[in-house]
């Protein structure tokens, strides 16, 4: 049984997020976190606790109907979905879990797209959550249908890979008996043979894959005219805070991931030595 995160602000990319978590873990001895945090905005501290009693209410409100959209969209389903609402920063919130005896598998969130641009604009909360959470974080575009993951392309920046960190992408290329496709990208102002190979082969076993080079010195455009093929299903990222990704995940509303709005990204979080 798994615990799958979906942070929520009620809106329509965030219920297209739990649809999405919903379908890719499926119902099925899965619990969903339908999470929520809110903050005080700046006031009068003497006005402060009715404030705060005002947005708990108003929080434990929203959720609610929020989980009877969800539960709407799989009728005749049984969800196991848990409404929480806490006050404070999501990323911070969200890190409260990561502690939990049963530590939540994934966070699956909405991310704002931008039409016809072709190009994933991340939110201050989805850039601050990739970049802060120790968790595997799904990006959900809020136009992106559903797409069983049968082609994966993960991305590498040639540094050391562990096998625990890339353990998600294995279950989900194993459940859905997808193919994975390394695209190694080679920032061309680093010398390949200076970079460490990571043994694939070996990490991904029996699970079909193949490996295959992108040269550039702006990754970001490297990976959006990989995407152009548009025969992916889902993009992975391993976000390592020294890697040439790292750049991707500041939580500037200017940073941003060059790809289809249909791709949903996944971002798994590689240890440092």
């Amino acid at each position: 049984m798994a615990r799958i995160i979906v942070p929520t602000d009620f809106s329509a990319g965030a219920l297209n997020a739990a649809v999405h978590a919903v379908r890719l873990f499926g119902a099925e001895g899965n619990t969903f976190i339908l999470l929520h945090a809110y903050k005080l905005p700046a006031s009068d501290p003497a006005a402060t606790f009715n404030l705060d009693e005002l947005l708990a209410r108003e929080a434990l409100r929203g959720s609610h109907a929020f989980e009877g959209s969800v539960r709407e969209r799989f009728p005749g389903e049984k969800l196991h979905l848990e409404t929480i609402c806490e006050h404070g920063d999501l990323p911070n919130v969200i890190d409260r879990f990561a502690d939990d005896a049963e530590r939540p598998m994934c966070v699956v969130m909405g991310t704002q797209g931008a039409s016809g641009v072709k190009e994933v604009l991340f939110g201050s909360n989805t850039a601050a959550v990739i970049k802060q959470c120790s968790l595997p974080v799904l990006a959900v575009p809020t136009d992106a249908g559903f797409r069983a993951p049968r082609r994966i392309v993960l991305a590498d920046d040639g540094g050391p890979v562990q096998k625990p960190s890339l353990s998600l992408l294995l279950d989900l290329a194993r459940w859905y008996h997808g193919e994975v496709r390394v695209t190694r990208v080679v920032n061309e102002s680093v010398a390949a043979a200076s970079e460490q190979e990571p043994a694939y082969d070996t990490i991904l076993g029996a699970i079909p894959h193949t490996q295959q080079f992108l040269s550039a010195d702006d990754v970001e455009a490297a990976l959006n005219d990989f995407a152009e093929q548009g025969d992916a299903d889902l993009l992975v990222v391993l976000h390592r805070e020294r890697g040439i990704f790292h750049g991707l995940f500041q939580r500037s509303m200017s940073a941003k991931l060059a790809m289809h709005t249909h791709l949903p990204l996944l971002v798994l979080r590689q240890a440092e030595h």
